[in-house]
């Protein structure tokens, strides 16, 4: 009788190591959506593709796909927030799409402003600002104006091409749009000596932060929402931007309320379609220099009454 316990007692043990060895093993191995036991359930809900910027997103552990799939179920909660963030990307997705491609950037660096900001001008605990949450040091260095009275961070068309420098430079430093995104949270130099201090040629090999390490896959979690809303029991609406006139100012403005008021409206609407008007003032400070200022349509007014250059 003795002889049969120990029997069974090694047995189990033996059978118990080989688990745990098989899931060791396992674990280093690329992983397999559709063979992921413990989201079965989920399945239906992996993405249609997992391309990003015409380049493969590997989903090597199972980290990974739990990154994508948090992703999609914070996004696909039918709340307001949910409501408010595909009502914003309808509206400002097709707007960051045109500047991408003039700036020959792959359309997929749009859901970037997407998973940074939701759309929008929010400060950062790191002080990274607006749309494409940049950091002064990074605005200035791509060409952005940040000071006292202006910071177009906060302006989402010029914040946008600022980014596309950083791609620009990313990709040409790495040669791979993937890697480019994921620098796009972890900077630059970042990635670059991650790469040289775990000696590793393989992005998907580097041990990196956990926000870093999730980034891609927030990214085509967001991608994969818009673009496949059906899948998620969602419908999205075509929203079309406001129409607003812009203004030409090509001269400094000493009261800001005072050119509100001559323009028809105040001092706190001039800065809701301007929130990178930051005082009371606007300084030219560069000869040739010149800021365009949008602003509503008065109501019971055409467009034709309206000047589009500042009168001097």
């Amino acid at each position: 009788m003795k002889k049969r316990i120990r029997i069974i007692f090694f047995s189990t043990v033996a059978l118990l190591f080989l688990f745990v060895l098989f899931t060791a093993i396992q674990k280093d191995r690329y992983f397999l959506l559709h063979r992921e036991y413990r989201h079965q359930s989920f399945n239906e809900k992996i993405p249609i593709n997992n391309i990003f910027a015409n380049e493969i997103v590997h989903f090597k552990n199972q980290d990974a796909y739990k990154a994508f799939f948090n992703e999609l179920k914070y996004n696909t909660q039918k709340n307001k927030s949910t409501t408010l963030l595909l009502k914003d990307a309808m509206i400002w997705l097709p707007v960051i799409e045109k500047i991408l491609i003039q700036q020959k950037i792959p359309t997929d660096f749009k859901y970037v402003a997407m998973v940074e900001s939701n759309f929008k001008n929010v400060i950062s605990p790191k002080d990274a600002l607006g749309f494409w949450q940049l950091k002064q040091e990074t605005a200035t260095e791509f060409g952005l104006q940040v000071d006292e009275e202006v910071d177009q961070r906060l302006d989402p068309i010029k914040s946008t091409y600022a980014a596309c420098k950083f791609f620009r430079q990313a990709h040409k430093q790495f040669g791979s749009w993937t890697i480019t995104a994921a620098a796009y949270n972890r900077g630059i130099g970042g990635i670059q000596r991650a790469l040289v201090k775990q000696q590793k040629t393989d992005f998907y090999d580097l041990s990196l932060n956990a926000e870093t390490s999730k980034y891609l896959y927030k990214l085509l979690a967001a991608k994969d929402l818009v673009e496949h809303p059906s899948k998620y029991g969602l419908k999205l609406y075509r929203w079309r931007p406001e129409p607003v006139r812009t203004i030409k100012v090509t001269e400094n403005i000493d009261n800001l309320e005072a050119f509100a008021k001559q323009q028809g409206t105040n001092l706190y609407v001039l800065k809701l379609y301007n929130p990178w008007l930051l005082t009371n003032t606007l300084t030219i400070k560069n000869e040739n220099a010149s800021y365009t200022i949008e602003l509503p349509y008065p109501r019971n007014t055409s467009k034709d009454s309206l000047p589009d250059v500042l009168p001097k």
